[in-house]
């Protein structure tokens, strides 16, 4: 009975699972509602990338987004973040499931940050070059986030020459600060042009002039040489310069310059201790050159002989303002022209001239020469210099005095003793004594000092070949340096051997070398001759017919107003039957024609050779306060030679 019961059950359950048991699809959908609202698991967010991120100020950002572990979308808000502005910000993520679960929120930190300095550019040359005196005018800089750029130029003196910094600086509002960012300053001497990039200087005559012996000295034009026959000059192009000058002197000989002028001297007090500077290039024939400065004539530099300059390539000369004044013959504050300039020996040169001007001193206006000091103290001399030529072709070695000993040879030369008449018939003030002549390392040496002996209140040396060594004709060269300061004359002469028995000057007198020191004199040598003419004492000086170094003229003036304390010089004679050529350093500056005549005729007798110092007298006046002892005449030799 019980198996039938449980089978009947089993039946039934089976009909009703079957048949639904009466429930149709309504009781079916209910309990699949039932089952689907169990589902309460929210999805779970996942970021991508750092929970914190730092972003520089102004720049895009782009999230980098997040994830679900059931696959729903995820929305990002990122809506607040400002990158133009430093600051903390939120992203927010979220998601929903199909069930409506709603994932707890995530976020994302953002940093706004801002750590790069601005950057500064400079507005114009990093490099600025301004003239002393001028203001000093900042063209600015930026930066590159608009930040203001802060300069500092407090150390730009445009007073004094030199190199100034100018900085310039810049922090944008996170305090971060630019590189440092400068621009040089170059303070650099005024100048005054003459004569640059194929233009005259605005403060000259608007035209190019020269003189010529050839029409007696006057100015001319180039007008093909109709008025300068002598001279001539053009405007011709340079491949790297542009336009330049080329000034030719023609085979004639005679002197002629080139120069440029105004009519309304200039006062160029400003550019004492400066420099007068200019490019030049020899083409063609002898690369001697001498120019000068004028200031309304018969005001004058002098001549300054450049020397052998430029030959077949440019270079630049300068010659200091302060050695065109030191002969106390240049005014500065009446210059009315600013450069005159040829060819020193006058014949057959061509030279190219560019860039003349005057520049100031960098440290201002100054007087001083720049002279060298005296010598006052012994060290072996080496002060360089000339030499001359063992020999000569058509001449033999006669006789010389390489001062080589320890004493003075005396079986050639003698001593001359005391003041002499009158001072020696020039009023000067010193006493000759044997102590003040000595031989040492190869040189003779006459000490000029300050003492009193026998009532002089200075002592020297004076000593001749009188009576035992004379020449007539050939030439004589001497090595020698001389002394320094006001006052002091040294001398290398000679005397007619007449001259004991006739007396001066109608022995004759023939000076190789006289110097007088203070006024600047030590740069100028002078080499003449005295005779007697008609009873009365003449001198053989052509300097009114010819300036400095232009020759003929008995003054020889060294290039720049170097001393000739400062180097050994060769101071040289040619002597003949017919004339008396001086030279310097192998340059001749001076020729005497020796005619017929009787008062001319002790230069054709033998004479004897002097040197000394003399200290005072009529020429160079007394020492001063300026002048320091002891001072040294240095001979290093003395060579005759005769013609063949």
């Amino acid at each position: 009975m019980g198996s039938l019961i449980l089978k009947r059950v089993f039946q039934v359950a089976v009909c009703c699972t079957l048949l639904s048991c009466g429930g149709g699809g309504t009781d079916a959908t209910s309990s699949n509602s039932e089952l689907m609202s169990t589902d309460s698991s929210p999805p779970s967010i996942t970021l991508l990338g750092d929970a914190s991120i730092s972003v520089e100020r102004g720049l895009a950002y782009s999230d980098r987004g997040a994830s679900s572990d059931t696959g729903e979308s995820v929305t990002v808000d990122a809506s607040l973040v400002d990158t133009s502005v430093v600051g903390t910000y939120t992203v927010t993520f979220n998601a929903v499931d199909a069930a409506g679960n709603q994932a707890a929120e995530v976020t994302r930190t953002v940093n706004v940050i801002d750590t790069i300095a601005p950057v500064i550019s400079l507005i114009g040359d990093a490099e600025v070059s301004i003239t002393r005196g001028s203001p000093f005018t900042d063209q600015g800089a930026t930066s590159d986030t608009g930040e203001t750029v802060i300069l500092d130029a407090s150390s730009v003196d445009t007073s004094t020459v030199g190199r100034y910094i100018a900085t310039y600086n810049a922090a944008d509002s996170s305090g971060n600060e630019a590189v440092e960012v400068i621009r040089s300053i170059n303070v650099q001497p005024a100048v005054l042009s003459v004569f640059q990039d194929g233009n005259i200087g605005e403060s000259w005559n608007p035209v190019f002039n020269a003189f010529d012996q050839a029409n007696n000295w006057q100015t001319c034009s180039d007008d093909g040489g109709a008025s300068c026959p002598s001279i001539s000059w053009q405007m011709a192009a340079d491949s790297e310069r542009g336009d330049i000058l080329e000034i030719r002197h023609g085979p004639s000989g005679d002197m002629a310059g080139f120069f440029l002028k105004t009519d309304t001297p200039l006062d160029m007090s400003d550019y004492a201790g400066g420099k007068l500077k200019f490019d030049i290039k020899v083409v063609s024939g002898d690369a001697d050159i001498t120019m000068k400065v004028d200031c309304v004539f018969p005001c004058t530099s002098g001549d300054h002989r450049i020397g052998r300059s430029g030959v077949g390539e440019w270079e630049t000369i300068e010659v200091g303002v302060n050695s065109l004044v030191g002969n106390e013959r240049l005014d500065l504050t009446r210059i009315d022209t600013g450069i005159v300039i040829w060819a020193t020996n006058t014949q057959d040169t061509t030279f190219l001239l560019d860039n003349v001007y005057w520049e100031e001193s960098s440290t201002g206006a100054s007087t001083e020469t720049g002279l060298p000091s005296p010598i006052l103290s012994w060290e072996n001399p080496n002060l360089g210099g000339a030499f001359s030529d063992e020999s000569y072709p058509g001449y033999s070695l006669v006789w010389s005095d390489e001062f080589s000993g320890t004493e003075l040879n005396e079986v050639d030369w003698n001593y001359e003793i005391g003041t002499g008449s009158n001072g020696w018939g020039n009023n000067e003030l010193q006493y000759y004594q044997r102590e003040n002549t000595s031989l040492r390392d190869g040189l003779l040496i006459i000490e000029a000092r300050e003492e009193n002996v026998f009532g002089s209140q200075y002592t020297s040396s004076r000593i001749t070949t009188q009576n035992k060594k004379s020449f007539r004709y050939g030439r004589i060269d001497i090595r020698a340096a001389t002394p320094y300061g006001q006052g002091l004359w040294p001398a290398l002469w000679m005397m007619g051997e007449s001259f004991s028995s006739v007396g001066w000057p109608k022995s004759g007198e023939i000076d190789i070398m006289e110097m007088t020191g203070g006024s600047g004199g030590e740069s100028i040598v002078v080499g003449t001759a005295h005779w007697n003419r008609g009873g009365a004492a003449a001198a053989y000086s052509p300097t009114n017919n010819a300036p400095y170094n232009g020759g003929p003229t008995n003054e020889y003036r060294l290039p720049g107003g170097e001393s000739l304390a400062a180097s050994f010089h060769v101071f040289s004679l040619v002597w003949s039957r017919d004339s008396i050529k001086w030279l310097i350093d192998g340059f001749q500056f001076n020729e005497m024609t020796i005619d017929n005549s009787a008062d001319l005729s002790p230069f054709r007798s033998d004479f004897f050779f002097i040197i000394n110092v003399a200290v005072g007298g009529n020429f160079p006046g007394a020492p001063d306060q300026t002048t320091q002892f002891p001072q040294r005449l240095l001979v290093d030799y003395i060579r005759v030679f005769e013609a063949q």
